[in-house]
Parts: structure tokens; C-alpha cells; sequence
């Protein structure tokens, strides 16, 4: 009877064994789930909130081609004060060329070491500047850390609310268009 009782707890376990080691083999074979969460960088951008998402993604990885891509020509970037724009005269915005010559000066100059962007806030609604209804504006509370050295003891801060105004292009893709910033620093 012992006899028996061993032979059958070994035949369990060489099946259970073999089950296992089947499913795992199917495991393996099928690979990824493919229904995984895709994340930035966004391509296509079909939504607004993605190309925030895309802009978030390229001041943490420096990648001014991403950078550049959230915006077209006719971006502005909105100040909460003044600023000698040039040409002998005080503007509150700036665009696409003087953002792009301003980025690719921070992310190219080799002065600064790393930066990290946070953008919060999920909320979207239609812009009331924008009588077709076709522009959404979405504000975001942000804090932006640009570091100058690898230790993360010399560099800059600037906190506060943005509203991104954004739009889509001809070919349907979601950039930013106008963007204020409201930094408290």
C-alpha cells in the first residue's frame, strides 16, 4: 500500500510539474501583453492633454526636436510682466523663433546638467477666446527645477500655473498655440 501511495504522489507532482512547465512555455511564447499602455512620447498627438504630456517628456530628456514639435508658427508664450523683446520695445510674448533659440540654447549649452519638469492638473475645457470652439484651454500647476551640476546643489526654480491654449494643426495633431505663464517664481 505504501508502494501505491508513493507512485501516486509521484505521478501528481510529474503532472503538476509538466502543467507548470507548459503554461510557463505558453507564457514565454505569447511575450507582452499587447495591450499595454502606450506613454509619451505621444504619436500621434490626437488629444490635447498628449502634447503637454510630449512637452513634460522633453524638458526632462532635453530633446529639443520633441520640444519644438508641441509647437507651430504661430506659437506665443505669455509673460506676466514686461520684457525688452528687442527692436526698442517692451512685448508680454514671445514666438516660435525666440523659443526655439531659447531652448536650444538651455538644453544644448552644456551649462546646465538635468532638469525636471512636474505638470499636474488633468482638466480641459473649451477656450473662450476662440469663437469656432475648436481651442481647448488647460490649466496646470507646475514646478520646474533646472540643475546646473550633478549634484543638484546649484540651479533654479519656477513654480506656479500655466494655461496652455492648444489647437489642432491641418493635419488634425494637438499643439500648444498660446501658452501664459503665471510662475510665483
Amino acid at each position: 500500500m505504501t508502494m501505491i501511495s508513493i507512485h501516486r504522489k509521484q505521478r501528481t507532482a510529474a503532472v503538476v510539474s509538466a502543467f507548470t512547465a507548459v503554461l510557463l512555455t505558453l507564457a514565454c511564447l505569447a511575450g507582452p501583453d499587447d495591450r499595454a499602455v502606450a506613454g509619451p512620447p505621444w504619436n500621434p498627438v490626437d488629444s490635447a492633454w498628449k502634447v503637454i504630456d510630449n512637452l513634460e517628456l522633453a524638458y526632462n530628456t532635453m530633446d529639443l526636436d520633441l520640444y519644438m514639435s508641441c509647437f507651430r508658427e504661430d506659437f506665443e508664450f505669455h509673460l506676466p510682466f514686461q520684457w525688452g523683446g528687442g527692436y526698442g520695445k517692451q512685448d508680454s510674448f514671445w514666438g516660435y523663433w525666440l523659443e526655439e533659440e531659447f531652448h536650444q540654447g538651455m538644453f544644448n549649452c552644456g551649462q546646465v546638467y538635468s532638469i525636471d519638469l512636474q505638470i499636474e492638473g488633468t482638466n480641459q475645457t473649451p477656450w473662450t477666446g476662440d469663437s469656432t470652439g475648436a481651442s481647448l484651454q488647460l490649466n496646470r500647476a507646475f514646478s520646474l527645477y533646472v540643475y546646473l551640476d550633478e549634484s543638484q546643489s546649484e540651479g533654479y526654480l519656477a513654480a506656479g500655473e500655466a494655461l496652455f491654449i492648444c489647437r489642432k494643426d491641418s493635419t488634425g495633431e494637438w499643439y500648444v498655440w498660446k501658452w501664459w505663464d503665471q510662475s510665483q517664481t
